[in-house]
């Protein structure tokens, strides 16, 4: 259990990065009213920034001790 608890607030980094990523994704191939030439640069900037939380969530979550 105490592992868990120590690697808890990284797991909801991964979670919450990962499903943003998820609602993103949906959004750009689901939704035929967007206008990819403005939204599309603001989606592709929050999936990158979205990932590399999650990576670094990820890399935290084996480094705890």
């Amino acid at each position: 259990m105490e592992y868990l608890r120590k690697r808890m607030k990284f797991l909801l980094i991964i979670i919450f990065s990962v499903a943003i990523i998820l609602f993103v994704q949906y959004e750009l191939n689901n939704n035929k009213n967007l206008d990819l030439k403005r939204v599309g640069i603001y989606m592709t900037i929050l999936k990158i920034a979205c990932g590399g939380y999650g990576l670094y969530g990820l890399i935290q979550f084996f480094r705890v001790k």
